[in-house]
């Protein structure tokens, strides 16, 4: 166990990273500060937490409905040792109840079997909570941290059966593990060879045994020639935050999130300066959806590292657009339209409205493909990437021909305004591919025939389907066809085609009125 020891007076309090929870001055503090870059549009108002102290405070995950921390003060441990590269206090683990605020109580010493000789650091935890990944540093080298898994004894109520990760070694350090929701993968920093520079980001798989294996380099879209450090994957496991120096930013360490895709994880987005400073933001961790916790060593902080909490306030960004025929120009509503992430899944589906439009809520800086369906146009595919702001993509759709079968020509349905005989706009298209029939059919005679659904009276649907066969008609006399050729005749609700009458769906009313083109 650590060794009690007086604290000692706090010098340089400015100008320090860490190696994961040693505070040592940065070898390459400067970080590339550019004001032209993405960042999101969300919001955050972060407020320091009443537990921080002068010395360090870092979170790191929860436990049981706790919040995490590891932190080089004494209160509640056995006692602390002191950091030879620092000559502050070694770290030890805490845990700390959450109101519903976010307020943080005093923190408590948590797990004793975890307790070492040196620095503790960052943990986690599989999603059933009954195994831990913890990181401490080497036995002589306080800045070099080792990975471990141990098991709960629930009989014992303690930790057991540490055993090292596989791939730990003397030569470097493995700091931060991040358990995904799932369970299946651990996400890491590491200075190991083979790396981009300073401390990269690494995935590992979780074998049977819960030990993590064949860790993998996350490659040059996360990992520059920086540090990066602190990965956290997203409670839906479709986002994973960190924190770097490497891409362009504030200054410091930024957070940044990346999109988790099946092959890839998309360009980092800095999470913009409401939550970053020019200073160091690290260990962000989300308790709900719109609030959680993140570390830092801003200009306002009592210590080296103070842990804040944070309210998120999303900015909805829109992808809208007008769905349109394309040689004429004219709004197509009751159009389907999708909205499909890189993976080919469905994310959301509407139907245009009456003025063409659509208006989907979207990410940033994301592929999607823009799909449209309707009846007599031929499907529609658009890639779209998403600006980091809100989006305009207009569809336009080819019609397709009229098909003769047998005695009738085929074609979408006639719209008509709601218990009206007048034609709405999009409905002319329609009539414009049995027009284009008529002329290359010189000599072909048709009836048109409309049909009504079951409401209204036997009499009122006679007639009001009446009126709509003889508007088709005029629309194609108006046209140049010879009124001889044409005939227009109303059904009403006697040739029902859904045999329903009453407590009808709106699918079978729709499949009732219509309007048929049959050749004489």
């Amino acid at each position: 166990m650590k060794n009690s020891i007086l604290l000692v007076t706090l010098l340089l309090l400015s100008n320090i990273i860490f190696a994961q929870d040693s505070f040592i001055k940065s070898e390459d503090s400067e970080t590339s500060t550019i004001s032209n870059f993405d960042e999101a549009k969300d919001l955050y108002t972060v407020v320091a937490t009443a537990i921080n102290t002068k010395l360090s405070d870092v979170g790191s995950t929860f436990f049981m409905g706790k919040y995490i921390m590891y932190s080089s003060r004494k209160t509640g441990a056995i006692g602390a040792g002191r950091d030879e590269n620092t000559n502050n206090p070694y770290n030890g683990l805490y845990c700390l109840n959450m109101d519903r605020t976010g307020n943080l109580s005093k923190p408590s010493f948590f797990a004793y079997a975890l307790d070492s000789k040196g620095n503790e650091g960052g943990l986690a935890f599989s999603p059933d909570e009954k195994t831990v990944y913890y990181t401490k540093s080497a036995e002589g080298n306080s800045k070099n941290y080792q990975l471990y898994k141990s098991i709960f004894d629930n009989a014992k109520y303690t930790w057991i059966k540490e055993i090292a990760a596989d791939f730990n070694s003397v030569s470097y350090s493995i700091e931060n593990p991040s358990i995904t929701p799932d369970g299946k993968k651990m996400y890491f920093s590491s200075n190991m060879p083979g790396g981009f520079g300073g401390f990269d980001i690494y995935v590992a798989e979780i074998n049977k045994d819960g030990m993590p294996i064949n860790p993998t380099n996350l490659g040059q879209t996360i990992n520059t020639n920086k540090d990066e450090k602190f990965a956290y994957a997203s409670p839906t496991n479709k986002e994973i935050y960190f924190s770097s120096n490497g891409h362009n930013g504030y200054g410091g360490q930024d957070v940044f999130v990346s999109k988790i895709k099946t092959t890839r994880y998309t360009t980092p987005l800095n999470l913009g300066k409401t939550i970053n400073t020019s200073a160091d933001e690290v260990a962000f961790i989300l308790a709900t959806k719109n609030s959680g916790y993140v570390t830092s060593n801003r200009a306002e902080s009592a210590g080296l590292y103070d842990i804040y909490h944070f309210e998120l306030q999303k900015n909805t960004l829109t992808l809208k657009g007008l769905v349109t025929e394309k040689q004429s120009k004219i709004v197509l509503p009751n159009t389907k339209i999708s909205l499909i992430d890189e993976d080919g899944k469905e994310v959301a589906t509407q139907i245009s409205s009456n003025n063409g439009s659509y208006n989907f809520e979207v990410e940033p800086l994301e592929n999607y493909t823009i799909t449209a369906k309707k009846d007599g146009y031929l499907d529609f595919e658009l890639p779209v990437i998403t600006a980091n702001g809100n989006s305009t993509a207009n569809i336009e759709l080819n019609q397709t021909k009229a098909e003769i079968k047998e005695n009738t020509i085929a074609i979408e349905n006639i719209y008509f305004d709601f218990n009206k005989a007048s034609m709405k706009t999009e409905s002319t298209l329609s009539l414009n591919k049995i027009l284009e029939v008529l002329n290359t059919n010189t000599e072909m005679k048709i009836v048109i025939n409309a049909h009504t659904d079951a409401r209204g009276s036997d009499k009122y649907n006679m007639i009001l389907s009446d009126k709509r066969a003889q508007k088709a008609k005029e629309y194609l006399i108006t046209k140049g066809i010879n009124p001889d050729r044409l005939e227009a005749k109303g059904y009403g609700e006697t040739k029902l085609l859904s045999n329903c009458k009453t407590n009808c769906s709106e699918a079978q009313f729709d499949a009732d009125r219509r309007v048929e083109f049959v050749i004489r």
